[in-house]
């Protein structure tokens, strides 16, 4: 049988539950697997499965799925969420993006007291087959199979209103809409409502002002806006550091501002890139430490700690600024250095000197790494 695993999330990688299933699933079958989703490349990396798992694309886990539809005989999705629940309403989601002509299995948790579920009827016999075939080599493997019904859409339009309901989400949380922090949740009952592309109202959330302000200039679309909550990596695993000195002879230069999940992405071939926003500087750092290319991190102080545990690649340059102005100079380095692009060539020295120069005014500290 063609097996198409898509994984979603690094916490799935991070457990070792992700190779021990593709090992299994291998013995006796033809396996392809995919990551779906952005942060778990980085699990993937430090757990140096690379060449098994496809982190290439950047899609999501249902997209991924559809783009396999042809090649395979039967879609498994292997997730470990929050816990048990949240992984149920995100395979709902999933479930509910795609049709009944592919047998589509989820495997929630599989290392703890997790679930293997189906959401129509005719892929029960599918989920049978998975829970016996992992029983077959992992007598430890004893997941229970459940129906699960795909998720009714969670979007709705009223009036002039586009609303969005989110689940999944725990008190204390922060939320982050296309990888902008915009609060934090006061109620699991969240709403995000915007007309014409702008938001107009949040409900369930402590509004986070800053995080609007850097949305205003943007068109949101909640039909296909990335929303997530809490942390991104909520597993701990020791990183894998690429070879900076692969990198540093390209004189391509990226700037990232505010979309560090596009991370992959966004940097192609760089051997700098540049970095704005204080989670954005962490995330992108995070992970291309593992590329081996070092940042020009500018930031003013504002965390929001959405990863913890994280790296700098070394080579780097972190510009802190007064607070507020982190956005002010990378507008300007945009503007000013980069005219607008999101990658061009430069001198390294050079470029580095200029970035100083127009943060000057309001620079407060200058780490090195």
């Amino acid at each position: 049988m063609r097996i198409g695993i898509i994984l979603h999330g690094p916490e799935i990688v991070d457990t070792g539950s992700a190779g021990k299933i593709i090992d299994i699933f291998k013995q006796e079958h033809e396996v392809t697997a995919k990551l779906g989703g952005t942060m778990g490349r980085t699990a993937v990396l430090d757990a140096s499965l690379e060449n098994v798992i496809d982190i290439s694309r950047g899609l999501t886990p249902s997209e991924t799925i559809i783009a396999m539809k042809n090649d395979i005989d039967l879609a498994i999705l292997l997730n470990h969420g929050k816990t048990l629940e949240t992984g149920r309403y995100f395979g709902r989601i999933v479930a509910s993006k795609l049709d009944d002509s592919l047998p589509f299995v989820h495997i929630e948790r599989p290392d703890n007291n997790g679930r293997i579920i189906y959401y129509y009827p005719p892929a029960k016999r599918c989920a049978q087959f998975v829970r016996d075939f992992l029983a077959k080599y992992d007598r430890t493997s004893q997941l229970p199979v459940e129906l699960g019904l795909p998720k009714p859409s969670h979007i709705r339009i009223d009036g002039e209103f586009v609303i969005r309901s989110i689940g999944g989400a725990f008190t204390g949380e922060n939320i982050r809409l296309d990888g902008v922090v915009i609060g934090e949740i006061t109620n699991p009952d969240i709403e995000i409502a915007c007309r014409d592309g702008k938001i107009m109202e949040l409900k369930g959330i402590k509004v986070k002002p800053h995080g609007l302000e850097k949305l205003e200039n943007r068109m949101i679309n909640l039909f296909t806006a990335k929303v997530k909550t809490g942390g991104i990596r909520r597993t701990r695993s020791k990183p894998r550091i690429g070879d900076v000195g692969s990198r540093t002879s390209s004189n391509k230069i990226a700037i990232i501002d505010h979309a560090a999940e596009s991370t992959f992405e966004l940097v192609q071939d760089a051997g700098l890139v540049i970095t704005v926003g204080d989670d954005t500087t962490t995330i992108a750092a995070d992970i291309l430490a593992r590329l081996g290319i070092p940042v020009i991190g500018i930031i003013d102080g504002d965390i929001d700690n959405v990863l913890e545990n994280t790296v700098v690649p070394q080579g780097s340059m972190i510009i802190r600024v007064k607070p507020g102005f982190d956005d002010v100079v990378g507008r300007e380095v945009s503007r000013e250095i980069m005219e607008g692009k999101q990658q061009f060539r430069h001198d390294k020295d050079e470029l580095t000197a200029k970035i100083l120069a127009l943060a000057e005014k309001y620079v407060v500290e200058v780490t090195y790494y």
